[in-house]
């Protein structure tokens, strides 16, 4: 009787053993994955240091697997006794690695969670049309699919890369002037023209947001991957306009053009707003709006003005929104003083788990801010899911487009 639950005990501190170590294995591939996506490094690097992550994440246990196999076999590996002592001085260590890595990150994991990161007492969702119809009939796939590679995707159970979330938010902002109160600005992000998605599908967002009736528009950039896509942002983006102006920023994918300004040259041909370049102004009454942009880590673009031309001037107490790329520069926004930061990049995570929601996220600080509205201070963050991506997968985290109506709080 002894002998027996000494067994059951050994088995099950080994099973226990074994899942603290699978889980700690992945926890630290994943979390470098996440990392080195969010990082300024040169595309290449980032794409050869992803896949040397993906590699060593499947080969690893590969490896200690054919160890283990190799010097004790199948059999006395599962026969009982000590599990854990019948293991590779290899094996230990790594497990040990592994498994510390996961005690140490568990709590910070389960607390960046973004359903406990959420500020849910600073907005309000008030009105959300989910098209999720869109990928079901093929004659809407043939409408607005036009790559091979998304229309395959686009046929596996629960895809959502056709379908879309438009929705309308209340932003309930401190010390918020009389003037704004009410102010719609259109927020877009990750746009991603790619010519996989045929112009009918972003104009489901862009005709929208026109008929919202926005008082400014924000695009936070990655709008085009390849050169070839450039032809696509005038039929996307034509008629789109709003009384306080359009603005827009550059994101990591347009490190994919030959030349990334091409971009900025077409929108600026549209008199749009380049925020990459400087700051600029906005009047709604008597209120001054001071539009800050942030393209870190990827670029660092610097205006160059003629002398004749006159700066951007700078009003210490304006009201200051705030547009990243990547929720990484929260901290930037804050410092800078900005009441509402608009960002993107992160994709909600592209593929949301039930309860755990998502893992993949490139940010530095993993999915805490993958995708909804957080607050530090006075400082409001509005994290979109973009619209479309170069993956063609999106699994519980449907695209967005979205109208965010300005409140005072309290």
């Amino acid at each position: 009787m002894i002998q027996a639950t000494s067994v059951v005990f050994d088995y099950s501190l080994s099973g226990a053993i074994l899942a603290a170590a699978v889980l700690g294995h992945f926890g630290l591939w994943i979390w470098l994955y996440n990392r080195i996506n969010a990082s300024g490094f040169k595309r290449k690097t980032i794409k050869r240091t992803e896949k040397a992550f993906v590699l060593s994440c499947g080969l690893i246990p590969l490896g200690i697997l054919l160890i283990e196999l190799r010097f004790h076999g199948a059999t006395s590996i599962i026969e009982s006794g000590s599990f854990w002592a019948k293991l590779s001085v290899v094996t230990k260590s790594y497990s040990v690695i592994v498994i510390l890595f996961a005690i140490a990150v568990a709590p910070f994991w389960i607390l960046d969670r973004p359903q406990f990161a959420i500020s849910k007492n600073r907005f309000e969702l008030m009105e959300s049309e989910d098209l999720s119809q869109l990928q079901h009939p093929e004659s809407n796939a043939a409408l607005y699919i036009q790559g091979s590679g998304f229309r395959r995707m686009a046929k596996l159970p629960g895809n959502q890369i056709v379908s879309m979330q438009r929705n309308r938010k209340r932003l309930l902002i401190d010390s918020l002037p009389d003037d704004l109160d009410g102010l719609r600005i259109a927020h877009l992000s990750d746009v991603h023209l790619t010519g996989q998605l045929s112009t009918s599908f972003y104009r489901l967002a862009i005709d929208w947001l026109s008929d919202q009736s926005p008082d400014l528009i924000v695009i936070s950039g990655d709008i085009v991957d390849y050169e070839s896509a450039l032809q696509q942002i005038q039929p996307v983006f034509d008629g789109l306009s709003a009384p306080l102006g359009t603005y827009f920023i550059l994101g990591n994918h347009e490190k994919r053009l030959p030349v990334p300004t091409d971009v900025c040259d077409e929108f600026c041909a549209m008199n749009w707003t380049d925020l990459g370049v400087s700051n600029a102004i906005a009047r709604k009454g008597n209120t001054v709006i001071q539009l800050m942009g942030n393209e870190l880590p990827w670029f660092q673009r610097h205006p160059t003005r003629s002398e004749a031309e006159p700066a951007i001037e700078t009003h210490e107490r304006a009201w200051r929104l705030g547009v990243s790329h990547s929720p990484d520069q929260f901290a930037w926004g804050i410092a800078n003083r900005c009441k509402l930061l608009l960002c993107g990049h992160t994709h909600g995570g592209q593929i949301r788990f039930p309860v755990i929601g998502p893992v993949l996220v490139p940010s530095r600080y993993g999915a805490r801010y993958a995708s909804g509205v957080f607050s530090k201070g006075e400082t409001l963050m509005h994290v979109s899911r973009g619209i479309s991506g170069v993956h063609p997968y999106r699994w519980g985290c449907m695209p967005e487009a979205s109208i965010l109506e300005l409140a005072a709080r309290g």
